[in-house]
């Protein structure tokens, strides 16, 4: 056949010498080794997706527990705020009236802070309440919750306590290393607490009312001269609450 003449083939027959050769089909034919290449690298790009995401998480959760932290905490010395105490003061109850156990709580408030504050002014003053917040917090039992309610004031949870002389060991340790003077910016300053004490269900069988209770409890020491540790018994004394005149706030505790 004369060259550049078109012809069909069937299957099987031969071209012709002169005529035009058909063009080759390319089949793909990826071998074994080929294809463990390719599979190992989308192992390792999963792989490097799957650690960055751990990362990502990592990071997500530090920071959630940070905002926790801060919504948890006292900006200044660190303790439970008062929303949070009021939180474990609840559950603290609950888990008490379960199990059939105490819980001791310790309304604590600071003589001579007033004074150290206007005295010395606001930083020698939040030092000061930072130190005794650690001295508050290191005589604590392990387990108890301590908390800065405001100010010059701290709550102690005593979770579990066994009965009233346990609670009063913790309170005495905590009034006595809290009279301890302080050094604040070269200067001694001296300060004392004045400790109420409430006890849960012997006292009183809601939050509300063990801290109106060891509220109580606290003033009482400041307006009597009385024991720094009085415990209640039964029903409050017969006292108005909360006195919170200048006069009662600087007395002595004895």
């Amino acid at each position: 056949m004369p060259f550049g003449r078109s012809r069909l083939y069937e299957h099987g027959e031969v071209a012709e010498q002169g005529d035009v050769a058909a063009a080759p089909v390319s089949v793909r034919s990826d071998s074994p080794s080929s294809t463990a290449r390719e599979a190992r690298r989308e192992i390792d790009t999963l792989r490097s997706i799957n650690a960055h995401l751990i990362r990502q998480i990592a990071v997500l959760k530090q920071r959630e527990a940070q905002a926790q932290h801060l919504a948890d905490r006292d900006g200044l010395t660190g303790l439970y705020n008062r929303r949070k105490m009021l939180e474990l003061l609840e559950n603290s109850l609950s888990d008490a009236a379960q199990h059939e156990q105490h819980v001791g709580l310790l309304f604590i408030d600071l003589d001579g802070f007033k004074g150290v504050n206007d005295d010395r002014g606001h930083a020698a003053g939040d030092k000061l309440l930072i130190t005794v917040a650690s001295r508050i917090a290191a005589r604590a039992r392990t387990g108890d919750f301590v908390c800065r309610y405001g100010g010059d004031e701290f709550v102690v949870i005593l979770p579990r306590v066994a009965d009233w002389a346990a609670a009063r060991q913790v309170a005495d340790s905590i009034y006595k290393r809290v009279a301890v003077p302080y050094r604040i910016d070269g200067v001694e300053l001296q300060v004392t607490a004045a400790i109420g004490v409430s006890m849960y269900p012997d006292e009183a069988g809601s939050a509300a009312a063990l801290m109106q209770l060891a509220d109580e409890s606290m003033y009482r020491v400041k307006a009597r001269w009385r024991d720094p540790l009085d415990i209640l018994h039964g029903a409050p004394a017969a006292t108005p609450t909360r006195r919170r005149d200048d006069k009662s706030k600087r007395r002595a505790v004895i």
